[in-house]
């Protein structure tokens, strides 16, 4: 297994707090949707950018001691922050003791791979997903390199959490299923993470048969989406528990929403659903075990 750092720092941290949540960072502003957003009057008073930046810089601080890994998703953050506030966020991520990943699904061929990459490992990442679309050779073998060099994590994406997944990645190709194939190669190229929504419960399990117990398997779609942890748990980790990271964003980010809060109290807010979250699943777990 190719990163065998990042695996053992990221079972470190999650035992350290207790936690296999996942915190996603996905900012949005009122100009993109009605709800799950960024409180207007912040946005108001510092300007987008500073707003945006300030709301996630935040709620990094206040949801740090419930979980070992924070995924930006790169759709939310690359387009308006710079470089150097992009590593302002990552620095951030890691002065509170945590991993910081980029969902940023890398898919290109080798050479405009490695240009990301290269810049990615700069801002101070930890791990990336990748998607395997474009095959090994002159593709994803940039990502493999990349791990191995740097010790990084890097996850394969292989069943997403959305209904459409269905659409190409449970399409049989010579006699399995898709995502199947695709847990098999980057499984058989040393890939450290693999992406299994929680949404889809048996894909969990097939795809755990086939990594072993070590390897770790990310999970999102819980809340909004309506991902089952229980089922997710009982397929997905390992015979310990262990190694599924169940990923919630929409629900942390913007739970002064649904609390019913005031916009100015959203770091507190997003604190206790963050514990509560990570409790909730710590509970499921001993069950699971028992």
């Amino acid at each position: 297994m190719l990163g065998g750092g990042f695996v053992e720092r990221y079972y470190e941290l999650s035992r350290e707090k207790e936690s296999f949540l996942c915190v996603g960072l996905d900012p949005v502003t009122s100009a993109m949707r009605d709800r799950y957003v960024i409180p207007p009057k912040l946005i108001k008073r510092h300007g987008v950018l500073e707003g945006t930046k300030r709301f996630c810089l935040e709620v990094i601080q206040a949801v740090a001691p419930y979980t070992p890994i924070f995924k930006p998703n790169a759709q939310f953050i690359l387009y308006p922050f710079s470089f150097d506030g992009l590593r302002e966020i990552v620095d951030a991520i890691h002065e509170v003791g945590s991993l910081a990943l980029l969902d940023v699904k890398i898919s290109d061929i080798g050479s405009t791979n490695e240009a990301g990459l290269h810049w990615i490992a700069e801002a101070g990442f930890d791990a990336v997903t990748f998607n395997p679309f474009p095959g090994y050779e002159n593709g994803s073998d940039a990502v493999y390199r990349w791990s191995g060099e740097r010790d990084k994590g890097v996850f394969a994406l292989c069943r997403m959490s959305n209904p459409g997944a269905h659409d190409y990645m449970s399409r049989e190709m010579e006699g399995e299923a898709l995502y199947l194939r695709l847990a098999r190669d980057a499984f058989k190229h040393g890939c450290n993470g693999f992406v299994v929504g929680c949404t889809a419960t048996s894909e969990l399990e097939e795809i755990r048969a086939i990594i072993g117990e070590e390897h770790l398997i990310l999970s999102p779609g819980l809340g909004p989406q309506g991902g089952d942890p229980v089922s997710a748990l009982k397929l997905g980790a390992n015979s310990r528990g262990e190694g599924l990271i169940v990923s919630s964003s929409r629900s942390i980010d913007f739970a002064y929403e649904t609390l019913g809060w005031s916009g100015e109290r959203f770091a507190e807010a997003a604190a206790i659903q963050a514990v509560k979250k990570r409790d909730e699943l710590n509970e499921i777990r001993k069950r699971v075990l028992a």
